[in-house]
């Protein structure tokens, strides 16, 4: 049986054109590895080498056996780092979204089904989201549209609302409804790392001065005490409830209400069974 190690010597005398320099690079003796290659050439039954006084050459045998040896090696290199990721793969879980809400509930919801598998969530731009997939850096992606290339599949995850939250005695707080274009201009608190929302906010706001606070909990406590508008969603009053003192007004503008999905690689449907089934009968759509 010919072994791996042996396509690796042969490779090593193929490039180094030597054996004595061959077997300095793998560390072995001279001795050892003509008798590794003699060994190789009984098990073949096919001379590889010329012998000649005081050294040996591939003769054409010996050529083509190389040519299959790097063949050989490669797909076993390819093979090993196919399983190893494999193995990672049923270890850890990677999500990726373009802003942090659809995150929160998808976290909870592996751990309850797939027990303590390391997860690993990241926010990332539109346009990166699907190639991650693509490339197998992420597992999952949540994506604020229903793709249609052949190779994911798709189902509805959440849907996020935009409401415009508000001081009780701000001059909109009697508005039933509020569209961007009204509230263009007007000076707003803002949280920094809300991912593809910021970009939908200064294009349906151009006029409007954003002031940033890149820290969650102290965002939500300058909201509290302050008479500035500023954003919150239905997924956000679901995790962190309703600020008190605060009137909420819906957004009407088509922009303000997002249909997330949740999208896999085809490939990986029965790994990740369990999951869409949960999600199909858990939301209802």
């Amino acid at each position: 049986m010919i072994e791996l190690n042996q396509l690796i010597q042969l490779l090593a005398v193929a490039e180094n054109k030597t054996v004595s320099k061959a077997a300095q690079q793998l560390h072995i003796s001279q001795p050892a590895l003509s008798r590794s290659l003699q060994k190789l050439e009984n098990e073949i039954d096919v001379p590889l080498f010329d012998h000649y006084k005081n050294r040996i050459v591939l003769n054409k045998n010996g050529e083509l056996a190389v040519e299959y040896a790097k063949k050989i090696i490669a797909d076993t290199r390819e093979m090993v780092v196919s399983l190893q990721k494999h193995h990672i793969s049923f270890q850890s879980i990677t999500a990726a979204s373009c802003t942090p809400a659809p995150l929160w509930d998808i976290e909870p919801l592996i751990s309850q089904l797939y027990g303590q598998i390391q997860f690993h969530s990241e926010i990332l731009s539109q346009d990166q989201l699907l190639n991650t997939l693509k490339n197998r850096e992420t597992d999952i992606v949540i994506t604020p549209f229903d793709p249609s290339e052949p190779e994911f599949i798709s189902i509805p995850y959440l849907e996020e609302d935009l409401f415009l939250s508000l001081p009780e005695n701000h001059p909109f707080a009697k508005y039933k409804e509020i569209t961007f274009q009204e509230i263009d201009g007007v000076t707003m608190l803002l949280y920094s790392h809300i991912g593809f929302w910021h970009d939908i906010h200064k294009k349906e706001m151009p006029h409007t001065r954003f002031l940033y606070q890149d820290e969650r909990s102290t965002f939500n406590e300058i909201v509290k005490s302050s008479s500035l508008p500023s954003f919150t969603s239905n997924l956000s009053i679901k995790r962190e409830g309703k600020t008190e003192n605060r009137v909420l007004i819906p957004i009407t503008d088509t922009s303000a209400h997002v249909t997330f999905y949740l999208v896999i690689l085809k490939e990986n449907k029965s790994r990740f069974q369990k999951l869409l089934t949960e999600i199909e009968n858990y939301y209802d759509f």
